[in-house]
This record gives C-alpha cells, sequence and structure tokens, in this order.
C-alpha cells in the first residue's frame, strides 16, 4: 500500500522523474537487490528504480538518449532567454527585478533537467546524484519565487526595495540549501535521520523531499 512520501509509484510510472537518480544511489548503496531489469546495471540503467517504460542510457542498446526531452530544454531556453529580454525592456512594470529573478532560476534549471533526466550520465553516479540534489534545490526555490512575485504584484511590499528583496532572496536561498541537503543525504546517506532507508526500502519513502519537490509545489 502506498504511504505519504511513497516515491515508488513516481519512479516506477513517470518516464524521467529526476528525483529518482537519489533513490538508485541509496538503492544501490543499502538495498542493490532491489534493482531488477535495466535498473540492474547502472552503466546502462534508465532514470526510474525499475521503470515500466524507461530510456537507456545514451550508446546503450541504440539508445540515443531522452531527445525528446533534451529538445524541449534547449526550445524553453531560448524561450525563457527571449522572456527576460522582454522583462529587461518593460516600462511601467510591477514587480521587474522578481519576476526577472523569477525567470532566470526558471532558465538555470533548463540545463539541470536535461542532465538529471537526459540518460546522459550513469546512474548511481556521484556527479549525477549532485546535479539532481541542486535541480531540487533550485525546483524549491522556484516556487518559492513564484509566489513571491504574486505577493509583490499585490503591492503589499514596494517592489525593487530591500522590503522586498531581502526576504525575497532570503527564502530563495533557505528553499535551495534546505532540499539540496535533502536530496544530497538521501543519494550520498550523509545521516540516518533524513537520507535513512525507510521500511519497506522497495517503498522509497522520504517525507522531508516528497513535501518539499511535491507537496510544496503543488501547494
Amino acid at each position: 500500500m502506498t504511504a505519504f512520501g511513497d516515491f515508488a509509484p513516481l519512479c516506477t510510472n513517470t518516464p524521467s522523474y529526476p528525483w529518482c537518480n537519489l533513490f538508485y544511489r541509496q538503492l544501490q548503496r543499502n538495498a542493490s537487490d532491489i534493482l531488477t531489469g535495466p535498473s540492474a546495471i547502472p552503466a546502462s540503467a534508465p532514470v526510474g528504480i525499475n521503470p515500466k517504460c524507461g530510456i537507456p542510457r545514451l550508446n546503450h542498446d541504440g539508445s540515443i538518449s531522452n531527445v525528446a526531452n533534451i529538445a524541449a530544454c534547449g526550445v524553453s531556453v531560448l524561450f525563457v532567454v527571449l522572456l527576460i529580454v522582454l522583462c529587461n525592456r518593460r516600462k511601467a512594470a510591477v514587480g521587474r527585478i522578481e519576476l526577472r529573478s523569477f525567470l532566470t532560476l526558471y532558465l538555470l534549471t533548463l540545463p539541470l533537467q536535461l542532465l538529471s533526466t537526459g540518460a546522459l550520465l550513469a546512474q548511481g553516479s556521484t556527479a549525477l546524484v549532485v546535479l539532481t540534489a541542486v535541480h531540487a534545490g533550485m525546483v524549491a526555490a522556484l516556487f518559492w519565487t513564484l509566489l513571491a512575485n504574486a505577493i509583490v504584484a499585490t503591492q503589499v511590499v514596494e517592489d525593487g526595495t530591500l522590503s522586498s528583496l531581502i526576504p525575497f532572496g532570503i527564502f530563495t536561498i533557505l528553499f535551495l540549501g534546505v532540499t539540496t541537503y535533502v536530496s544530497l543525504d538521501i543519494g550520498l546517506g550523509v545521516t540516518q535521520l533524513i537520507g535513512g532507508v525507510e521500511s519497506p526500502p522497495e517503498a522509497l519513502r522520504n517525507i522531508p523531499l516528497f513535501v518539499l519537490t511535491s507537496v510544496w509545489p503543488a501547494a
């Protein structure tokens, strides 16, 4: 039975779900027997944990990696750059700086999205774990900047001033730092409190990560 905080359904049924990279390394370290089928071979394993529909790593079994994702990220980069340029040209704009910060942060998530879900790096590798952890941190921070822009638009505080930019920056750093740390802990096993394997290990349960990467953005 699926419980709150379980990533198993997402990592099995959702193609290229990035946070599964963290649990792959966790299982590799603590319960490698759970990794079966395509996931059993790290060098060619697709993104996910025993996924029903996975894309093998680049140059394995004729794979050309997750080309659709790479193309979408490439187009998105160009479109977001255009939005940033247009944002800078706005004359009478509420929250110009805050909106530009939101768009810039989103721009930075796109290369990380490409690398963490593109089937380019070996599953279980430290590089993939670190990139995925930073990606998770940026996603959590991104949704704070989205909320902050909504607050600024109500003119509760004057946009572009210290009263707006200081809390904007502090909470962005907090969400980025906390989520990145939680993600690194899961992947690298720094502590048992946050990054330890839950029972049963195949549930891939981690409530802090689930709240920060699923509940918080949805809310």
